[in-house]
């Protein structure tokens, strides 16, 4: 834990470590989104987060298809696996991504290799939201009847 705090500090990231005892959260930001990490000393993998980051309304039924859609692209065609829950009070489908990656202090330009995982959620986010507009503009044009002459 101490090697990624270090590496956080190196690449410009303040961050904050969890209040509670036992608890192995370390949040900060990176390019004004808010992630946070799980790292143990033990371990050689950080698990990385970067939660509701995107979300639909629960009930927009289409909206909600699209989202689906989306993040099953995203999923395909990115290395941060993105996934949906859904806030029943919140009456929200939200999107979060997830990341696990090797962590120890033998890698080489550790800082970049941090910055270059961290940019891969940003690439999820345009993944969807690029998958989404798509979509809503071919069932836009899907609506349109075509003139018969």
């Amino acid at each position: 834990m101490q090697s990624f705090l270090e590496t956080l500090t190196n690449i410009g990231c303040q961050y904050e470590l969890a209040d509670e005892e036992g608890d192995d959260r370390i949040f900060f930001a990176y390019q004004g989104e808010h992630f946070f990490v799980e790292a143990r000393n033990n371990l050689r993998f950080i698990q990385i987060y970067d939660t509701h980051w995107g979300h639909v309304e629960l009930y927009d039924v289409e909206e909600f298809a699209r989202l689906k859609k989306a993040i099953n692209g995203a999923n395909l065609n990115n290395t941060v696996t993105t996934v949906y829950t859904i806030d029943e009070e919140a009456k929200t489908v939200d999107v979060h991504s997830k990341s696990i990656i090797l962590f120890i202090p033998q890698i080489p330009d550790i800082g970049d290799y941090l910055r270059l995982e961290l940019n891969e959620f940003f690439g999820a986010h345009r993944f969807v939201g690029n998958e989404m507009a798509k979509l809503r503009e071919q069932e836009g044009t899907e609506k349109i009847p075509q003139a018969s002459c």
